[in-house]
């Protein structure tokens, strides 16, 4: 796919170096998770994973978000939804195919350059992650308490394991904003580092792992 392309949802571009950078691609609505975006995530993830040249995988976003939560245009428009044949509600328009869990099975490394806002389900696709790197500055927050939702799709599975109990209590209780430098300090990310420099450096960690860490053992 075209780095330029303005009108793809994900951008997909495999290195010389055996990395494969997947960018979230629709900077008008903050990289909103819904369908169209949701499915064309993981259909390259699968090519990824499929590709023997592709060692390790970069997440990252275009614009000023990694991922700023569902869509709430999908999500307006969610009562529309078909009904299966069970009688529930088809959501694989606004979530994709599948759950983000799917992450964690990769035989590949996941490595998140969180770029910006990154928030609820945008959140969620961070911590499913393997490594995160953020910007300075980038605001985090888990906002479902905000929005009288549930703690959606695994993370309050995840974030526990991630920061430990008492933090996951506060983070998901509280809804609150937080920013890069304590996401760090309470272990969500490894790194914060200027965001000119934030891509580069998921790039590099993620060249270095493809160069010198088997596969097999990965």
């Amino acid at each position: 796919m075209s780095a330029t392309s303005d009108t793809v949802p994900v951008l997909y571009e495999v290195r010389d170096t055996g990395v494969a950078v997947l960018t979230l691609n629709r900077p008008e609505r903050m990289n909103g998770w819904g369908g169209g975006l949701a499915t064309m995530f993981y259909e390259r993830l699968d090519e990824a994973d499929a590709d023997s040249r592709v060692r390790a995988i970069v997440l990252t976003g275009s614009g000023r978000a990694f991922c700023a939560g569902a869509d709430m245009g999908n999500l307006n428009t969610i009562s529309s939804a078909s009904v299966d044949s069970a009688g529930g509600t088809d959501v694989s328009k606004l979530v994709g195919s599948r759950h983000p869990h799917h992450v964690m099975t990769m035989r590949k490394p996941v490595i998140a350059a969180i770029n910006g806002a990154c928030a609820g389900m945008g959140l969620t696709m961070a911590l499913v992650c393997d490594v995160r790197f953020a910007a300075e500055g980038a605001k985090f927050t888990t906002s479902f308490a905000r929005r009288g939702l549930i703690a959606e799709y695994g993370i309050s599975w995840i974030l526990p394991r991630v920061v430990g109990w008492g933090v996951a209590h506060d983070l998901l209780l509280s809804g609150r904003v937080f920013f890069a430098d304590e996401a760090a300090k309470l272990g969500l990310v490894k790194e914060v580092v200027p965001p000119d420099e934030l891509l580069p450096r998921a790039i590099g960690y993620a060249e270095d792992i493809a160069a010198n860490c088997a596969p097999s053992s990965l």
